[in-house]
């Protein structure tokens, strides 16, 4: 009775380790670590049957506190890199190809010269854009007035202009995601197609990426009509790998999937699976793939947003299954072109 007792003791405190360890913020990791060493504590004064229950709590907390390590040295030694990487086109020559005036680059340019942040525009929760500066006719029909402007829930996304070039500034509201995009982005340094690191400031959980001139492919498609909220609804019923072959549930992806096609050429689709292939030999699985997340520019298709990515080191299962889910994914989001369809598989 006793030793039935303390299973169900110790069963109790992993799992408010686990729920701990995943949760935002030092408190959290604090009390995971007192209840850690409390468990600890027990399984030693209890003798070798407590060793089954402290090897399986270790099996379940060690995997993503490891990661978790993993992600903050990587961060770690990202942070001492950022500085080197090179920004191969002016300021003022990525604001005359977003079509702003030379007044105003003029203004802007004295302004960061300075030493000042000059905010160019902030993005909104639809990718939409509220600009400080006027006019900014690379981004037309997605400009909106303040009274539009809908913020975003995790994370604050402006547009600056800073002494070292155009800026993306991202700050997060967790922890969680500036750490696991600072490491996607430092992974992926040499990776074509992604955003390079300015500066990372990490008390703040700010980071800073090259401005990547072009539009987003959710905002061409909300004005080819396939909605931003039709967009969100698309993402969310993803059923998962292999199961979103069933006539109900393709009508959404159908028009989806027309409307991508009158606002993209010939090339998308193999050159979002070169992208996508690229960053996965680099150790890197994506996570979340969606429209809004995918820049066309002058020089073919890029990605961003790495919030939700994972790093691995090597060609583990883990790895592996979310590489697929990857694919998936993206063969759902974006079509049958890349990586093959489910449903024609399924009917060979």
């Amino acid at each position: 009775m006793t030793l039935f007792r303390f299973e169900i003791s110790t069963s109790a405190i992993a799992r408010g380790a686990v729920k701990a360890f995943s949760g935002p913020g030092r408190r959290a990791s604090a009390l995971a670590a007192c209840l850690f060493v409390a468990w600890m504590a027990m399984a030693l004064a209890s003798g070798l049957m407590s060793a089954v229950p402290l090897v399986f709590a270790m099996w379940i907390v060690g995997p993503p506190l490891a990661e978790r390590l993993r992600t903050w040295l990587m961060v770690r030694r990202v942070e001492t890199r950022a500085p080197l990487y090179p920004i191969a086109t002016q300021a003022s020559e990525v604001l005359r190809a977003m079509g702003v005036d030379d007044a105003t680059i003029t203004e802007i340019m004295s302004r960061a010269a300075d030493g000042e942040e000059v905010r160019l525009g902030r993005f909104d929760q639809g990718n939409r854009v509220l600009s400080d500066i006027g006019s900014i006719p690379l981004f037309g029909d997605a400009l909106i007035g303040g009274l539009e402007f809908q913020p975003r829930a995790r994370q604050a996304v402006e547009l600056v202009a800073t002494t070292r070039g155009i800026a993306i500034k991202k700050s997060y509201s967790d922890s969680r995601s500036f750490f696991r995009e600072v490491a996607a982005l430092g992974r992926l340094s040499d990776v074509k197609g992604v955003p390079k690191i300015m500066r990372i400031d990490r008390r703040h959980r700010i980071l800073y990426q090259t401005f990547l001139v072009g539009r987003d492919l959710g905002s061409l498609m909300a004005g080819a009509g396939f909605s931003v909220s039709a967009q969100h609804r698309l993402s969310r019923d993803y059923p998962g790998m292999g199961a979103w072959n069933s006539p109900s549930s393709l009508q959404n992806r159908t028009i989806a999937v027309d409307t991508l096609h009158r606002v993209t050429d010939g090339t998308f689709a193999r050159q979002m699976e070169a992208l996508i292939e690229s960053i996965h030999q680099a150790g890197v699985v994506i996570g979340d793939v969606k429209f809004g997340n995918v820049i066309i520019t002058s020089d073919g298709v890029c990605l961003c947003d790495f919030d939700h990515a994972r790093i691995f080191t090597g060609n583990t299962m883990s790895f592996i299954l979310d590489r697929e889910r990857d694919r998936d994914l993206c063969s759902y989001i974006f079509g049958s072109e890349l990586f093959g369809d489910p449903q024609l598989s399924a009917a060979a």
